[in-house]
């Protein structure tokens, strides 16, 4: 996939993990797309997750913003898609996933390595991902 150009309708999978709310800065010329991975960056401004360079995923954006704006995130389990079809198995479970773009994960963390947070299921139609939980 691509990173998001809009929203996004990111199913949460209610499992009785931890959640957190949290609202951020939108760092100057970057828009974070509701349903979107969000990072921060080392100014703690947040941005939309990408494999490149040093930033912290904090959870799934609730709302839409442009820089300067407020964006609230939410951690808990998420659904994402996979960096390609079939590239995640049952086998897969409790292994760190990484950032590809704001709505994909793989396996492999390339240059940078975002973790993006834990593989939590493998679906038919995409990954559980517990992101914005802390370090892994």
């Amino acid at each position: 996939m691509s990173a998001l150009t809009q929203s996004r309708d990111t199913r949460e999978i209610a499992a009785g993990g931890v959640h957190y709310t949290r609202e951020f800065t939108v760092a100057s010329g970057s828009t974070v797309y509701a349903g979107g991975i969000t990072a921060i960056n080392s100014s703690g401004k947040a941005i939309p997750a990408t494999s490149a360079g040093a930033i912290t995923v904090v959870g799934r954006a609730e709302n839409t913003a442009a820089g300067g704006e407020t964006v609230k995130t939410r951690s808990g389990m998420f659904l994402y898609a996979p960096v390609s079809s079939g590239a995640f198995a049952l086998s897969d479970l409790n292994k760190t996933c990484y950032v590809k773009d704001d709505q994909t994960v793989t396996l492999t963390g390339g240059t940078a390595a975002v973790v993006a947070g834990v593989v939590r299921d493998v679906l038919a139609d995409g990954v559980v991902a517990e992101i914005g939980n802390g370090p892994r």
